[in-house]
């Protein structure tokens, strides 16, 4: 078991970890995590396909992507400009749907937005992503390719013009030929081209997609609309046909809503699509969201779709690293006091990643904490004074009692000194010292508390104490498997943990005082009178509030010996 201090780029199985407060971050990063119009961007999964199961359909998944993928310089002006990465930035931020139009001149294709001239070539299209996915074999590219503008000086038709370039030895390797939706398995390293130029004979038919792409937003007072429909194919696509490929543009624009405001709003009073697709994304409301087309996409959005495919994953191992950087970028969505926040972060995490127990935590100022963790965490910046973290652990079973605990961590709060950090390590070591057989969480907070300022997940055994200006969160979870024998009725007083026979208990301080037992796992307990496991004996493979309710007794306060066996598959 390892203590490392924050920053802890990458999460450890069963690992003691110190948490502290990040540096503030100002209100135009929170705008970034939705909204981008840089050259880089504060994400990065450049293999997170890699992860999912082969056996995933491609309709089934969740895929953020662009809109006029390669219109990402101001050529044209801001009418024409939809993205602000490169193509390659676009993908190794996690983007996998690539919207690509060409014009056929010259028997080539060159790449336009509308009558604009986008200086790039679908050589350059099929250069870069090829570069990709030989750099990452594991992920796939959906590219929608469709004839723009007029053709001009050509033999041959569109048609004929793409076969030439998907024959070249340097793209051919790597165009999928296939005409159906394949599952990932199928497209592994592939480019899977949606056809929208020959009906269908050259990839996925665009005609045969669920598709929403009214685009015309007349004026910024038409967002909301545009938002509207946004939304209501979010719903179609949740409860769809799970064969059904579902395709949704964000994107939309006219000569009084460029696309740059129709995306990320004014700054001011208006907002844009993507504002609202975070807010409905990082809320929980859909589970699928198919493909997701837009124009300057943020982090946050990217990592609000990209999150949904976690939950296909199973429940029982750790999370990607990546889960993190989502986290982080989808934090800057919530508002409010901490309470608010809290209830935020269980939404997004129940439904990006369900199945697992979260621990999750929206804490304001100066705190610390210090904590095991059995499984993945997670933790966002600070902003607004605010930090996000969570974290998942293996139950939330405890073996102490809320009474015995709290008696233990009253004993011990006169001793700690220091600020919020010193508190927090002093008091972890100590109850972890005392109950060893389980994992624990400690918080502590400077002034002020309540639920403005912080909010926690409150499972099983947890204990809340303030002394002076700092106030202490304790709470226990991952009971080690075994048997645990109790001074007092109902699983209350001093404990001792058993995993191996005892022959006499007075060796342990545990003679003549049993009340109740608790058995965790495969385990039965043979409960004597005598040393040795001689007199009158018990034996039992369920938990017992009260050792006299077992027949043969009077038992409580008369045990000095356990045996203890496994029983069944361990």
């Amino acid at each position: 078991m390892s203590h490392r201090t924050f920053p802890a780029p990458r999460l450890r199985n069963a690992a003691a970890m110190l948490f502290l407060a990040l540096l503030a971050t100002s209100p135009a990063a929170a705008r970034g995590r939705y909204y981008n119009h840089s050259g880089g961007i504060e994400t990065s999964h450049p293999d997170w396909l890699s992860w999912m199961p082969g056996s995933a359909s491609l309709a089934s998944l969740s895929l953020p992507g662009t809109h006029d993928s390669m219109a990402f310089t101001s050529t044209g002006g801001a009418l024409t400009q939809t993205q602000s990465l490169s193509l390659r930035a676009q993908l190794d931020a996690g983007l996998r749907a690539l919207d690509i139009r060409c014009r056929h001149i010259g028997d080539r294709f060159a790449i336009h937005h509308g009558v604009v001239y986008l200086n790039a070539n679908f050589d350059d299209v099929l250069a870069t992503t090829t570069q990709f996915l030989r750099d990452h074999p594991g992920e796939t590219i959906l590219m929608r390719v469709k004839e723009e503008h007029t053709p001009d000086g050509n033999s041959r038709s569109f048609q004929q013009t793409f076969e030439w370039y998907r024959s070249q030895p340097a793209y051919s390797p790597y165009v999928w030929r296939g005409t159906h939706v394949p599952t990932l398995g199928e497209v592994r390293g592939k480019i899977v081209i949606l056809d929208n130029f020959g009906g269908g004979a050259y990839g996925v038919n665009w005609g045969s997609l669920a598709l929403q792409d009214d685009w015309t937003v007349s004026t910024i007072f038409d967002i909301d609309n545009k938002w509207d429909k946004v939304r209501d194919h979010l719903g179609r696509t949740n409860a769809g046909a799970p064969p059904t490929l579902y395709v949704n543009f964000l994107s939309g624009s006219s000569v009084a809503a460029f696309p740059n405001v129709v995306a990320g709003g004014d700054g001011m009073a208006i907002r844009g699509v993507n504002d609202y697709a975070i807010d409905h994304l990082v809320g929980g409301n859909v589970q699928r969201a198919g493909v997701v087309m837009m124009d300057f996409p943020g982090a946050g959005l990217i990592d609000a779709i990209l999150a949904l495919n976690y939950r296909l994953l199973p429940s029982a191992g750790l999370l990607p690293g990546d889960f993190g950087t989502a986290f982080r970028n989808i934090s800057y969505t919530l508002g409010g006091d901490a309470q608010a926040r809290w209830y935020g972060l269980h939404a997004f995490l129940q439904n990006a990643a369900p199945g697992r127990i979260w621990h999750a935590l929206a804490l304001k100022g100066s705190w610390a904490g210090w904590m095991h963790t059995d499984g993945s965490y997670v933790q966002s910046d600070t902003m607004d004074d605010y930090t996000h973290l969570a974290f998942t652990s293996r139950t939330v079973t405890s073996a102490v009692s809320n009474g015995f605990l709290g008696s233990f961590v009253n004993s011990q709060l006169g001793a700690l000194s220091g600020g919020t950090s010193d508190r927090a390590l002093q008091l972890h070591g100590r109850v972890s010292s005392r109950f060893p057989f389980q994992l624990w969480s400690v918080v502590v907070k400077k002034a002020p508390g309540g639920l403005s300022n912080w909010a926690y997940s409150d499972y099983g055994t947890g204990y809340k104490a303030t002394q002076g200006d700092y106030t202490y969160a304790i709470q226990a979870y991952s009971a080690a498997d075994g048997v645990y024998l109790y001074e007092h009725g109902q699983f209350e007083g001093n404990i001792l943990h058993l995993t191996s026979g005892v022959g006499f208990l007075g060796d342990l301080g545990f003679d003549d005082i049993l009340s109740s037992v608790r058995i965790l796992g495969p385990y039965r307990a043979t409960l004597c009178e005598h040393p040795s496991r001689t007199g009158r004996c018990l034996s039992t493979t369920q938990s017992v509030g009260d050792i006299n309710s077992v027949a043969g007794g009077p038992w409580n306060d008369q045990i000095s010996s356990a045996g203890i066996d496994f029983v069944g598959v361990r």
